[in-house]
């Protein structure tokens, strides 16, 4: 009967608690020490990235504050058609839409005129909310809940699988050093028994 190699859990537990292997060596109970250290490294960082998470949020928190107040919206009224496909069109910007010229009246009645981002296929005379910094040209919108929620959660969780990631490889490359020194210490040690056995065995 063959019998079934353990799971990687099973070894893993096994590098972990090398000390209840009756044929564990010093350098199995380094090994274990060293994935427990790794190990635990990777579960501190967690923590760690959730609160540089919590500090994006806090800082997009405050730069959409100031955006809010430094932003307004206005009507304002398309001067030109929107392409119905706006791909590789000069000037234009694809995934559903186009910067077209339009004419608004501003906060203090002034009319302005300028490109404004507008969904694809509105015809000139179609009336569309746009976005004016404080200097009244046209500018994004401010950032949204979603949008900063969704950049805080990129920082902590890729902050977090990165160092997981650097851990992980970290605990392959000490695994090949450890098994290397396992490998020429069980060479050494066949050739200091190998004699005697050759000797008992005749």
């Amino acid at each position: 009967m063959k019998a079934t190699p353990p799971s990687p859990f099973l070894r893993l537990v096994r590098l972990l608690r090398p000390g209840r292997n009756p044929l564990a060596r010093g350098v199995d109970r380094i090994e274990g020490t060293t994935l427990l250290l790794l190990s635990l490294l990777a579960l501190v960082l967690l923590p760690v990235m959730l609160t540089f998470g919590s500090l994006t949020y806090e800082n997009l928190s405050a730069q959409q504050a100031r955006q809010v107040r430094d932003r307004h919206q206005v009507v304002a009224v398309l001067t030109s058609h929107v392409p119905e496909e706006t791909a590789g069109a000069p000037g234009y910007v694809a995934a559903g839409g186009a910067k077209v010229p339009a004419r608004w009246r501003a906060l203090n009645g002034t009319v302005h005129t300028g490109l404004v981002w507008a969904d694809e296929g509105l015809r000139a005379g179609t009336e569309v909310r746009v976005w004016l910094d404080g200097s009244g040209r046209p500018t994004d919108p401010p950032l949204s809940t979603v949008d900063m929620a969704g950049a805080a959660v990129l920082v902590a969780g890729f902050g977090w699988l990165t160092a997981v990631g650097l851990l992980a490889l970290s605990a392959t490359g000490l695994h090949r050093l450890f098994e290397r020194y396992r490998v020429r210490a069980w060479d050494d040690e066949w050739a200091r028994t190998e004699p005697d056995w050759r000797q008992r065995s005749r």
